[in-house]
């Protein structure tokens, strides 16, 4: 129910009238003449004052109100949904209800029949448009042009923007700059390095990457950035492993991982790389790499229980932390602890929603889990306290969806950088995790 104090705007029902029919945000706001971002900080406000976390549970709450009348579902269905906007459907006036009427049961078959009608209308959209923007498909091999987030969010703020868009990249911090590698462009995959200085809040190019890939993570150890992987040109997955010196700007070859993968989880725990899942040739998979620098080497280890790419990994104290990830139909919002000693794992609680396609950061006793949407509403970012075990909300600057991203930490910031939110992003948004207080 609406709070009687904060009821919804003219401009927030025009935007649920618009929801009602299925159209996405680029055409709200192209029918109501606004930026897509101020759609996305309507259909943000309309959530909190209806109590709901999506589209779907927005327009039921309007036709249980009576604020949309739903059309014969011949007339719903005319036309291409993905080239126009439905006729509107938004009553002309919203009525005063102090209190639930008694429900006959003719009018609770009614409401059922409204429930499936409006269902239709924003499924049916959805699903004959995921061909060709992306969103519930699989996103491997998917290039988009680009767009910039919104205002300033909360403890987010906006930084020099990377001077190259690009989604699924690499994002890692080295001597207190940070390196963005590979990714997705406008022109396809690149091999671009791109080093941001937070102090300068300037981007400067570095030699680039051999082997161009997308869908690509990358980890230091010791002095080196250690990148496995990737999807390459002609959306064909990649096993080189190459190293990068950023003293030296120079690039080396390593030995080629046991298999060809990319859209995979990584990270670092005793000097040495652990590799999860990720993507090959149409396919999700479980498998588990270990590579040792010392000896050049890779050991395959036991798999996970389930196939899954896009994942956050991240090592916190003697685990490792795996966070979400996509399985090619759906999003998880599993949190996994591995202990690589015994290659065992232990469940932590879930995140509050769904993420694929996030990117995962620790920071002091906390995991930061950015991003996601893949096939959901991205509202909010979430924080993992490992002293409570329990997840809580934090404030996102990109809504909708933010998927492909990197983010790295350098004292007091975290540093989202990059991503896909209906088009590549050249995004740099810093959130201050830490407040530092200075006494004279």
């Amino acid at each position: 129910m609406v709070d009687e104090q904060a009821p919804l705007s003219d401009r927030e029902l025009e935007i649920v009238r618009l929801l009602a029919t299925g159209a996405t945000n680029q055409q709200i706001a192209r029918e109501l003449v606004i930026s897509v971002n101020t759609v996305k900080v309507h259909l943000r406000n309309i959530y909190t004052k209806l109590g709901v976390a999506s589209r779907t549970e927005a327009t039921m709450v309007a036709v249980r109100e009576g604020w949309v009348k739903v059309p014969q579902p011949a007339a719903q269905l005319e036309g291409e949904p993905s080239e126009r906007l439905a006729e509107p459907l938004l009553s002309p006036a919203l009525p005063a209800v102090d209190r639930w009427p008694p429900v006959s049961l003719a009018k609770r078959i009614s409401l059922l029949v409204a429930i499936l009608l409006v269902s239709i209308a924003l499924f049916v959209p959805r699903i004959l448009r995921s061909t060709s923007n992306g969103r519930g498909s699989d996103p491997i091999g998917s290039v988009f042009p680009t767009v910039s987030a919104g205002p300033a969010v909360g403890r987010w703020h906006t930084r020099a923007q990377m001077p190259t868009p690009r989604t699924d990249l690499a994002v890692v911090e080295y001597g207190g700059l940070i390196y963005a590698i590979g990714g997705v462009s406008n022109e396809g995959v690149t091999g671009k390095v791109e080093v941001y200085d937070p102090r300068a809040d300037s981007w400067t190019s570095r030699r680039a990457k051999p082997t161009p890939v997308g869908f690509v993570a990358a980890a230091v150890i010791g002095d080196k950035i250690y990148v496995p992987g990737g999807i390459g040109v002609d959306v064909q997955p990649q096993n080189v492993l190459e190293v990068y010196d950023p003293v030296q700007d120079r690039w080396e070859t390593r030995a080629p991982m046991p298999e060809a993968l990319g859209a995979y989880g990584l990270a670092v725990l005793d000097n040495r790389l652990y590799l999860f899942g990720g993507w090959n040739q149409g396919r999700y998979v479980a498998s588990v790499f270990l590579y040792d620098p010392q000896t050049d080497r890779w050991s395959v280890l036991k798999p996970m229980a389930r196939e899954r790419g896009l994942l956050g990994a991240v090592a916190l104290g003697d685990r490792i932390y795996l966070v979400g990830g996509y399985d090619g139909v759906n999003e998880f919002d599993s949190c996994e602890a591995y202990d690589p000693r015994t290659e065992t794992w232990a469940s932590c609680p879930s995140m509050s929603m769904p993420r694929g396609g996030l990117a995962v950061v620790a920071f002091r006793e906390h995991l930061y889990a950015i991003g996601g949407g893949m096939t959901g509403y991205l509202a909010f970012n979430e924080r993992y306290d490992l002293r409570i075990g329990q997840w809580n909300r934090i404030e996102t600057p990109v809504t909708g969806q933010w998927r492909g991203l990197g983010v790295a930490a350098v004292s007091p910031y975290l540093y989202a950088i990059g991503g896909w939110s209906e088009r590549a992003l050249s995004v740099n948004e810093a959130y201050q995790a830490l407040f530092q207080l200075t006494l004279p």
